[in-house]
C-alpha cells in the first residue's frame, strides 16, 4: 500500500516537488550535492549539480510527465545546454566533462528514446566533446524513492491510523502539527542514540517520506501548510541528529534539503501574496475582522521572515517594494487579540527595521506592549491567550459559542496576570534604547507575571510539546534599574550551543511553533537577524 502510495505521488507531482526528495536520494548513494536550482536565468539545463563519489561532476535536468515529441522538441534547447554547457562552478574543473542526466516522473516515449541514443551516437561519433545523456524515468524513478525510503513506514497500527490522516488530510486546512510530529518522532525518529548507519537512514528517509505524505497540501498550494511542515521536520531532525551525536557532515546536506524548501515555499506564498490587489480570500462579505487579521499578520510575517534571512546571508538586495507598501497598508490591521502572532510581528519588525522604516517598527513594538499589558492585567474577565492557542482554536471556539453548541469552554480568565510574550516585549524595547517608555509602562507591567516553559533538555526546544521541562513564572521588580535591565535583555550567553548552531532554522520554527519564541531565542534572533 504505501509503494503505492509512493508511485500514486510521484506520477501527479511536479518537478519542483519531488526535486528535494530526488536530492536526498542522491546523497544516499553518495553524490554531494553543489547546486539546485532556483530556476533563474543562470542554470544552462541544471536543475541539480552534484559531484559523484569518483569525483565525476553530474547534472540533472527534471521534468514532469510522458516526454514525447512534442515535449522533446519543446525541451531540447534545454537538453542541448545541458549536455554541452560546462558545469560552471567553483569547486568543479570545467575541462574535466560531466555526466548529464535527463529525469522525468513519467515515461519517455520510444521515438525520444531514439533520438537521444543517435544524439549520443553522433556526439561520440564526432568526438564534439558533449556529454553523454542518460536517462531516469518512471519505475525506475519510483523504484529509487521506494529504495530510499527503507524500512521506517508506519508498522504499528497507531502509526500508521497517523499516516493516513495525514496523507488524506484536507489540503487547504491548516496542518495538524500535534499528529505530524508524533508520526515523526514514533514512526521514524523514534530509535534515537542506536547505530549512526540507522540514525542517518532514518534522516534520508524522512525527507522522501514528508515529500509525498504533504501530497494533499502539494495540490492545493498551500505553501503555508508546506512551509511549516518542511520546518517541523528540520526540527525533528535537528533533534534527532543530536541525541544521536551525528557530526554535522551526517545530518547537514539533509538539512540544507529541507531549508531549501522552507524557503521555497515561503517565496511561493510571498509571490501569491504580492501579486494580488488585496489579502482578501473569496467573498468579501465572509471575510474580513478577525479571520482578516489573522490571514495578513501570518501571510506578512512569514514573508517579512523569508526577507530577513536573505539578508542574514548576503548583502540587503534591493527589492520591488511590494511587500513593505503592503505591510504598510496592513499595518493596523496586524492581530494582537492573541499571544500566537507576537512571532509573526516579531519578524514584520525586524522587516522595517531592514527597510529603514524605524517609525513603524517601533509604533508596532510599542502597540504590542501596550495591548499585552492591558488585555492581561490581573482582575480582569478576560485576558489575551497564551501561544498554545493558535487563530484557528479560538476563531473555531468562537463559531461554536456563537451557535450554541456545547462545546469544552476555553477559560479566556485564567490568561489574566501573566504573559508569555511580555519577557521578550520588554527586552526587545530595552535593547532598542525605549528607556523612557518602559519607565512610563513599568508600574502597569510589573504587576503582571512573565511566564516561560523551559525544557530540561535543550534539544526538546524542537519539539511540538516537551514532557521534560517546567513552566516558570517571575514577576519584574519593581523598581527597576535599567543597567541591569539593558545588561539581561543583550546577554545571550544562556542561550544552548545546540540552539544557538540551528539559529537559521529557530527563525522559522518560532513561526510554525510560536510557543517557543522564548526570551533568550528571540534576544538570540534579533542579535543575530
Amino acid at each position: 500500500m504505501i509503494e503505492r502510495a509512493i508511485e500514486n505521488w510521484l506520477t501527479n507531482t511536479t518537478e519542483r516537488n519531488y526535486q528535494a526528495p530526488f536530492c536526498q536520494v542522491l546523497l544516499r548513494e553518495g553524490q554531494k550535492i553543489i547546486h539546485v536550482s532556483t530556476h533563474g536565468p543562470m542554470e544552462q539545463g541544471k536543475d541539480i549539480v552534484t559531484v559523484d563519489p569518483d569525483g565525476i561532476p553530474c547534472a540533472y535536468q527534471l521534468k514532469s510527465g510522458k516526454i514525447d515529441l512534442a515535449k522533446w522538441h519543446a525541451i531540447r534547447g534545454q537538453v542541448v545546454d545541458l549536455i554541452e554547457l560546462p558545469v560552471s562552478h567553483p569547486s568543479v574543473d570545467k575541462g574535466k566533462g560531466h555526466r548529464s542526466f535527463l529525469v522525468t516522473n513519467g515515461i519517455i516515449t520510444d521515438p525520444v528514446r531514439q533520438q537521444i541514443v543517435d544524439i549520443n551516437e553522433d556526439n561520440r561519433r564526432r568526438a564534439r566533446g558533449c556529454s553523454n545523456l542518460d536517462v531516469i524515468a518512471g519505475t525506475a524513478l519510483a523504484k529509487k524513492f521506494i529504495d530510499a525510503q527503507g524500512r521506517f513506514m508506519p508498522e504499528e497500527p497507531t502509526d500508521f491510523q497517523a499516516f493516513l490522516k495525514l496523507f488524506l488530510a484536507d489540503g487547504t486546512d491548516f496542518l495538524d502539527k500535534g499528529t505530524y510530529f508524533r508520526f515523526l518522532n514514533d514512526c521514524i525518529f523514534s530509535d534515537a542514540g542506536g547505530r549512526k548507519g540507522t540514525a542517518t537512514d532514518a534522516i534520508s528517509s524522512s525527507v522522501i517520506i514528508v515529500s509525498y505524505l504533504l501530497d494533499p497540501y502539494q495540490r492545493c498550494k498551500n505553501y503555508y501548510a508546506l512551509f511549516e511542515a518542511w520546518t517541523c521536520l528540520g526540527a525533528c531532525i535537528a533533534r534527532h541528529a543530536h541525541r544521536s551525536r551525528l557530526a554535522d557532515t551526517e545530518f547537514g546536506p539533509s538539512l540544507e534539503l529541507v531549508i531549501s524548501e522552507i524557503v521555497r515555499n515561503l517565496s511561493l506564498l510571498r509571490d501569491e501574496a504580492l501579486n494580488r490587489p488585496h489579502l482578501l480570500e473569496g467573498s468579501p462579505i465572509g471575510d474580513g475582522a478577525l479571520v482578516y487579521q489573522a490571514r495578513a499578520t501570518i501571510v506578512l510575517g512569514a514573508s517579512a521572515a523569508l526577507d530577513c534571512y536573505g539578508s542574514s546571508r548576503e548583502a540587503p538586495r534591493p527589492r520591488d517594494g511590494k511587500l513593505l507598501d503592503v505591510i504598510r497598508r496592513n499595518i493596523r490591521r496586524l492581530a494582537f487579540w492573541c499571544e500566537w502572532f507576537f512571532p509573526h510581528l516579531f519578524w514584520v519588525i525586524k522587516y522595517l527595521e531592514l527597510q529603514g522604516d524605524r517609525t513603524a517598527a517601533e509604533f508596532l513594538l510599542r502597540k504590542a506592549l501596550r495591548l499585552t499589558v492591558d488585555l492581561n492585567s490581573p482582575g480582569k474577565a478576560a485576558g489575551s491567550p497564551s501561544p498554545y492557542y493558535s487563530p484557528k482554536d479560538l476563531l473555531d471556539f468562537t463559531l461554536e459559542a456563537g451557535l450554541g453548541r456545547s462545546e469544552p469552554d476555553i477559560d479566556f480568565g485564567q490568561f489574566c496576570g501573566s504573559s508569555f510574550i511580555l519577557a521578550p516585549l520588554v527586552e526587545m524595547l530595552a535593547r532598542r534604547g525605549e528607556r523612557r517608555f518602559l519607565q512610563d509602562s513599568w508600574p502597569a507591567i510589573s504587576r503582571i507575571f512573565m511566564k516561560e516553559f523551559r525544557p530540561d533538555n535543550p534539544e526538546d526546544t524542537f519539539l511540538w510539546r516537551a514532557e521534560q521541562g517546567a513552566n516558570h513564572e517571575e514577576q519584574p521588580r519593581s523598581p527597576e534599574s535599567w543597567v541591569r535591565l539593558v545588561q539581561g535583555a543583550n546577554d545571550v550567553s544562556g542561550v544552548p550551543e545546540l540552539l544557538a548552531k540551528h539559529a537559521k532554522l529557530l527563525r522559522f520554527l518560532i513561526l510554525a511553533c510560536p510557543h517557543r519564541a522564548q526570551p533568550k531565542i528571540i534576544a538570540l534572533l534579533d542579535k543575530v537577524s
